[in-house]
């Protein structure tokens, strides 16, 4: 990987900064053609344009590698476990599971579904050291109707992806109606359904929910399931059995994570999941700790003093809007200053720089950094190939539960190079990842 001086780092693209890369004509427009196909689907992430791609186009595919394939299929297997264990401990009572799953959750909305299982989830996964280190779980997530778009961009197949939907007989997208940006997400997905197996998926916001006996993939958080009246949720309980996931609070939360470092739960979680699983959650899941809802002052001061070391995120908050994303991350590498501002507002209860953002909770975890790649992207002006030095990475696999055990089904990774927030944007490239073959 070459080092560049910044004065050879050209920054015309805000959030970006890049050196112009070798006119490779198969790649240039292997480019243009991907840039063609996203446009013309219409793929948007926020509020972007549909006229133009919402990110910077990637030249061609991220490899894996069979070393990364074999790790991510194995991390995959091993969080479906964790999953399974922590429902399993929360029916049973245990203390310290309940503390952390139910932060922020109402009463009606607890321990619902316990006897079935997660079946679909994403990983946001940084890699590190060759290592993937998952930072977060997502059971309602976005990046279906990106895969769909990226096979007819670059050719890499969302076949199984796909399927995993269809055999569990899906035929709404149920989605959250705070979130109404990832509809154009949804409706992709529902597009590719009806042209893949010729069955209407029709997508369409919690609040007109209605029980037609139609399957349904859940695109919304239990816990946010409280912004509907009483009456509607009862109705959406009754028709349980015909949502995907299953309605257990537990699933959608921060915390989960955290309990695999949970010095009383160390015991429980080892001897249900045996060494080989435990090994593998332990590499790859960073420590992390559910903060306190007050906490004790020489506990605020320590986490203090080890800034560059930690990452502050929100777990629950009044402003449901930095639970999701990026919003709520707080790094401490950044500036002391600020890092102790944030601990100081997150002991207060209240979101780092808004203080209106009451009734907020935390977990603190080990800061993880990314290995660097440079890549190749399509400039959006100039429509040539340049080069993205030194980008930190974001992964995020898609896997389904299935009668063999657990299936990574695909996903994208995301790269940015002046940011530690890596997430997708104008100043991100994205491209599909492509696993190999391990036979794992």
């Amino acid at each position: 990987m070459k080092a560049f001086a910044r004065a050879e780092l050209r920054r015309d693209l805000a959030g970006v900064a890049y050196v112009p890369a070798a006119q490779d004509p198969d790649r240039l427009g292997a480019a243009l053609r991907a840039e063609d196909a996203l446009v013309a689907l219409q793929v948007r992430y926020g509020g972007s344009d549909p006229e133009h791609a919402p990110w910077l186009v990637a030249a061609r595919p991220f490899p894996l590698g069979p070393g990364l394939t074999r790790q991510l299929e194995r991390l995959g297997a091993a969080v479906f476990a964790l999953c399974d264990t922590a429902q399993d401990l929360y029916a049973e009572g245990d203390p310290h599971v309940r503390a952390a799953l139910d932060i922020g959750v109402p009463e009606d909305l607890r321990g619902r579904d316990l006897e079935r299982r997660i079946e679909l989830f994403r990983l946001d996964v940084v890699v590190s050291q060759g290592v993937p280190r998952v930072t977060e779980i997502e059971e309602a997530f976005g990046n279906v109707g990106k895969m769909h778009a990226f096979e007819r961009a670059y050719g890499v197949g969302a076949g199984e992806l796909f399927r995993a939907f269809h055999r569990r007989g899906i035929e709404r997208i149920w989605m959250d109606d705070q979130y109404p940006t990832y509809l154009p997400e949804n409706e992709l997905a529902a597009r590719r359904m009806r042209e893949q197996f010729g069955r209407p998926v029709d997508v369409e916001f919690f609040s007109r929910f209605h029980d037609d006996g139609r399957r349904g993939w859940r695109f919304c958080y239990v816990k946010e399931l409280r912004q509907y009246g009483a009456p509607l949720r009862r109705e959406i309980f009754a028709a349980a059995e015909r949502l995907i996931n299953p309605l257990f609070h537990g699933f959608g939360t921060k915390a989960l994570l955290s309990l695999v470092w949970d010095p009383a739960l160390e015991s429980p979680i080892a001897e249900r999941l045996g060494a080989e699983v435990t090994s593998v959650l332990r590499t790859c899941v960073p420590w992390s700790q559910v903060l306190p809802d007050r906490p004790d002052p020489g506990l605020v001061e320590q986490f203090k003093a080890c800034g560059r070391e930690k990452v502050l995120k929100v777990i629950d908050s009044d402003a449901a809007e930095f639970t999701w994303g990026s919003r709520g991350v707080f790094f401490g590498d950044h500036s002391a200053g600020r890092w102790r501002g944030a601990l100081d507002a997150a002991a207060a209860g209240h979101v780092p720089g808004c203080p209106e953002a009451t009734g907020s909770r935390f977990v603190i975890s080990d800061l993880v950094d990314s290995d660097r790649f440079d890549v190749e992207f399509l400039h959006p002006q100039s429509r040539q190939l340049c080069l993205l030095p030194r980008a930190r990475i974001r992964l995020t696999p898609i896997y389904a539960r299935e009668a063999h055990g657990s299936q990574l089904l695909g996903g994208h990774a995301t790269f940015v190079n002046t940011s530690r927030k890596v997430h997708l944007g104008h100043h991100a490239v994205c491209a599909p990842f492509v696993p190999s073959s391990t036979g794992a």
